[in-house]
């Protein structure tokens, strides 16, 4: 069973970003992957965009690179909004939020009241930051919110009523910087964790290059490297394979822990034929089948296979022996 529950920035992987997936330089770590989220507004209209995952069994992490606003931060009558969760009723959990008298970023837990953590935190202007938020939820809600691993803010209000833990965050870019003037900021390398902390965890993006040792999936290589959901790889007979050669950034040299290696599908079931989708990891001859997942009828979904050792002799990852050809397996 994988702790992934979401991983990625592109369009894809969140609600709202069409339009917003840029290359400039200034937004991403290219050690990690080859682009990011760009947003540009000014006032107080929001910009919001949203990733969504399963429901967790455990304590919710995430985990993203955020360049702050491009211009002072805002100084109007009015709260800024940065990050907000909800549970799986739409119930707004926990919340990342600026205050309007001293532009500090503070977490505020949503249970039967609303409670506020204080902060010290302000985001200085174009100025990168590693931002990762804690959300447990019990008979109390508590968030933690940290900057480049260190704790900024936190809060706990009783949970009474029951929410639940969070399946959905909502960047909403509202009223973060000043009013008069257009700001750009920036998010890339996001990560949604079940149980686990995100705090100095990275995740290098590597796509399907070139086809590899199997290609029976109808579309094959192509329907699956172009990005475009709308073009897909498709399996009528349970055990079919389809694997590629990977391309794309392999984390910041001189790594020496690894923690895991994931392979991400989006896959969605049809009328008939396989239930059941699975990553696979090729290694010298060898095929490596994770647990198959099951993906949704209604619409294409995330399916995630983790592999926190290498499965060659279950010994702890190296960079020298990661895996150079991956695939996909129908159930």
């Amino acid at each position: 069973m994988s702790y992934i529950l979401h991983l990625g920035h592109q369009v894809t992987d969140l609600a709202g970003v069409t339009g917003l997936v840029s290359t400039d330089a200034a937004g991403f770590d290219p050690a990690y992957d080859v682009n990011c989220i760009r947003v540009s507004t000014r006032d107080t209209t929001a910009v919001p965009f949203s990733a969504s995952w399963a429901q967790p069994a455990g304590d919710v992490w995430l985990g993203f690179r955020y360049r702050a606003p491009s211009v002072n931060a805002q100084s109007i009558g009015t709260d800024g909004t940065f990050l907000e969760f909800y549970d799986d009723a739409n119930r707004q959990v926990a919340h990342i939020r600026t205050e309007r008298d001293d532009n500090r970023y503070r977490a505020l837990a949503i249970g039967d009241t609303s409670v506020d953590g204080a902060s010290s935190f302000t985001a200085a202007t174009s100025q990168v930051y590693w931002v990762d938020v804690k959300i447990s939820v019990g008979a109390d809600i508590t968030i933690a919110f940290y900057i480049d691993g260190a704790l900024q803010s936190s809060a706990t209000a009783a949970n009474t009523n029951g929410k639940g833990r969070p399946v959905r965050c909502v960047w909403k870019n509202y009223s973060l910087f000043d009013f008069y003037n257009p700001a750009v900021c920036y998010y890339a390398h996001i990560a949604v964790l079940d149980g686990i902390s995100t705090i100095g965890r990275r995740f290098a993006r590597r796509t399907p290059d070139l086809v590899g040792t199997y290609d029976a999936f109808s579309g094959g290589i192509d329907a699956i490297r172009d990005g475009d959901i709308a073009t897909r790889a498709a399996s009528d007979i349970a055990g079919q394979r389809l694997s590629f050669s990977l391309a794309g950034p392999t984390g910041p040299a001189g790594a020496t822990s690894i923690a895991g290696v994931h392979v991400k599908k989006l896959a969605q079931l049809g009328t008939a034929g396989p239930t059941g989708i699975a990553g696979f990891l090729r290694m010298n001859g060898v095929d490596y089948d994770a647990t198959p997942g099951t993906p949704s009828a209604d619409l294409p979904s995330p399916v995630y296979s983790s592999w926190e050792l290498n499965p060659t002799d279950s010994s702890p990852w190296t960079a020298a022996m990661l895996p150079a050809e991956a695939g996909i397996v129908s159930s």
